[in-house]
């Protein structure tokens, strides 16, 4: 395993290591681009040059003939099957080597982090927070929640095939098989690409995460929440943290995790709305406010991105006086944090003695 000298600051990240990150990081995402072109060729080269090894069967349906060509169907499925796994294995291989390079994964702990690594590589959701009554869809629609995962899902077909609709209304009659077949070559390299630069990047944002919640675990005050109202606030914090992110992450669960364990928490499944919250916020004593604003933003970059719905949720935190930060502010927080140049004025500005 090859390894780079390592401060043991694992969410700051040396020249070095920077260095040996990008460089993961284009080969990676390079290579998983070229694996959509090779597919494409090693599909249609062989039907297009040998038609004959790929024999289609006439079936009557509906008082007509249809001609189903299931050898090149069989064909498409193994080619398939082969560019998932050569996927999987490209962002085993991205993963492994950010994880080495940056210092997390060594000799001596590799069997203690291998499952965690194989969970992004394999983009595991990380349901964990469901285990301390925290839901980041709360409120949502199911049905709503539901059309939009199968959308997502479908996108990569559907802009194939959009794309083909437009080559053959544009092209007409001159439109040959050949060129709307190769059409959605491009949407695929995409797709591929930008899957294996978001599995690389979570990995990163993760192995950066993790470090920092223990450093902030080690600098948040140990008598932070004393009463059952401030220990009550802080469970919300984590609440309000996920339902602004309307998502699942590992970095949020093991934020919790920590937090909860450091402070006793008591967790209550069947917790309400959150309409209060902000009120609350409001009244708290200034240093848990304080302490309670650093864990909102913290949460926002923990897993790498600033959406829509976190800025409006710091206006709306500024309009009420408790978030001296702006949107933009945050954002350069967290382009900071993935860069791995780390959040210590944020940390400093938030935990001095009042």
């Amino acid at each position: 395993m090859r390894t780079l000298p390592s401060d043991g600051q694992l969410h700051l990240l040396s020249d070095a290591e920077l260095a040996a990150v990008r460089r993961t990081h284009r080969v990676a995402v390079a290579s998983a681009a070229a694996m959509s072109v090779v597919g494409f060729l090693l599909y249609f080269m062989p039907v297009y040059s040998a038609p004959e090894l790929f024999p289609s069967v006439t079936v009557s349906l509906f008082g007509g003939d249809l001609a189903v060509p299931w050898a090149e169907t069989l064909w498409g499925l193994l080619l398939m099957v082969i560019e998932i796994y050569a996927l999987v294995l490209l962002n085993l291989w991205g993963v492994h080597e950010i994880a080495a390079a940056t210092g997390l994964l060594g000799p001596h702990n590799k069997a203690e982090v291998a499952g965690t690594l194989i969970d992004i590589g394999l983009e595991n959701k990380h349901r964990g927070l469901l285990k301390y009554g925290i839901d980041p869809f709360l409120g949502v629609n199911p049905t709503l929640l539901f059309l939009v995962n199968l959308l997502l899902r479908l996108k990569g077909w559907l802009g194939s095939k959009i794309l083909r609709y437009a080559g053959q209304r544009l092209l007409g009659r001159f439109a040959v098989r050949e060129v709307l077949d190769f059409a959605g070559m491009p949407i695929y390299m995409a797709i591929n690409a930008w899957s294996t630069h978001s599995v690389l990047h979570e990995a990163k944002v993760i192995i950066m995460g993790q470090k920092l919640i223990e450093h902030l675990c080690v600098r948040l005050p140990a008598d932070l929440a004393q009463s059952p109202e401030d220990r009550a606030l802080l469970y919300d914090t984590f609440r309000f943290i996920a339902v602004s992110k309307r998502d699942f992450h590992q970095n949020h669960f093991a934020l919790t995790k920590a937090l909860i364990d450091r402070y006793a928490i008591a967790v209550e499944p069947n917790q309400g709305s959150l309409e209060d919250y902000l009120a609350r916020l409001t009244a708290a004593p200034e240093r848990l406010r304080r302490a309670a604003v650093l864990l909102i933003v913290i949460g926002f970059l923990l897993d790498g991105q600033i959406s829509w719905r976190e800025r409006r949720r710091i206006r709306e935190l500024a309009e009420r006086g408790v978030f001296r930060f702006t949107a933009g502010e945050v954002r350069a927080m967290c382009r900071d944090f993935v860069r791995g140049a780390g959040i210590e004025a944020l940390l400093t500005r938030q935990l001095a003695p009042t």
